[in-house]
């Protein structure tokens, strides 16, 4: 198998306890042929000097920081400095199984594709669970069918590699705040021509107190209503057949914010009004989306007719 070097970019503010663990993960991978790029977002937390330990006993660390200009800016920095043949995103609180790229290539060479996706778990305190599809979601794809897959299954850019050539540029839009990772995977995806989407998980996406925190509702995640006016182009001259798909996912964000906001104690009045608004531009088209269960298109419904009522019964039936 040919020595590829693999750019892995993490940017981190503010990580928290899982920022080692992540690091570990990385620097020892069975796959030596890396390049770790470490952009801090202006951290205050000490977790500069962490990273900082890490890039002095490590020569293929690299560290870079900048003030707190938002996740996008500092991924499109690591891109710009990145030398890889290949790109992989990670978040900070987050980490991979040790043999990570070693099997990801491994695959990339079986199967002569540009794109591999792979699965990942979900990390808690006490537990964690496997996330899993259909064994029919998994395998070769051509554009439309990992455009699908993205839409909805597959809806982020840290559980895939990427080669430089699809890369180049490519930016992250740092002018939203929430989907920016499914809009730039979006992009990437339609780049290629062939994609491999595998079931073994090897991501570690964590859920901790931390991260719920930085969970809670902030007026930037707004700017996912950004989406429409990039997108709704995008599927209407590429993918047609897609574009009821991609209201169904923008009904299912924008109702994840509204709840969001309705949990926190503090008085959204004005942000829920416009979101609302917002909402029903998507939502007859949403509900037409044969890929919808039931049961979601149920809660389509049920916010079309109440979004106060449907927090309501969220909080007690569906949370």
């Amino acid at each position: 198998m040919q020595e590829y070097l693999i750019s892995i970019i993490v940017p981190f503010y503010n990580p928290g306890g899982n920022f080692r663990r992540c690091l570990d993960s990385l620097i020892h991978q069975t796959y030596g042929n890396l390049e770790i790029i470490l952009i801090d977002d202006g951290s205050t937390d000490g977790s500069y000097e962490i990273a900082k330990e890490y890039a002095q006993i490590d020569k293929r660390v690299v560290l870079e920081k900048q003030k707190n200009s938002g996740v996008s800016h500092a991924r499109n920095r690591g891109i710009q400095i990145a030398h890889g043949d290949y790109f992989s995103f990670i978040d900070s609180d987050d980490y991979l199984d040790l043999d990570t790229y070693e099997y990801l290539l491994g695959i990339l060479n079986e199967k002569k594709v540009d794109v591999v996706n792979y699965e990942h778990y979900i990390t808690y305190p006490t537990h964690e669970v496997e996330h899993k599809l259909l064994d029919s979601d998994y395998g070769w794809r051509d554009k439309k069918g990992a455009q699908y897959q993205l839409l909805y299954n597959v809806q982020f850019a840290c559980n895939k590699l990427f080669p430089k050539k699809i890369i180049q540029g490519l930016t992250f839009d740092e002018s939203i705040l929430r989907g920016e990772d499914t809009l730039f995977a979006k992009m990437a995806l339609d780049r290629a021509e062939s994609f491999w989407f595998d079931k073994r998980p090897l991501y570690h996406y964590v859920q901790s107190e931390e991260s719920a925190v930085r969970g809670k509702f902030r007026k930037s995640q707004l700017t996912i209503m950004r989406l429409y006016d990039v997108c709704i182009p995008f599927y209407k001259e590429k993918y047609p057949e897609l574009l009821n798909g991609f209201f169904s996912y923008m009904a299912g964000q924008l109702i994840s914010i509204f709840y969001d906001m309705w949990s926190d104690e503090t008085d959204f009045k004005d942000e829920q009004s416009e979101l609302v608004k917002v909402y029903e531009k998507y939502y007859k088209e949403a509900i037409k989306c044969k890929e919808v269960s039931k049961k979601q298109k149920l809660k389509y419904r049920i916010f079309h007719w109440s979004p106060m009522i449907f927090c309501r019964i969220h909080k007690i039936l569906w949370k």
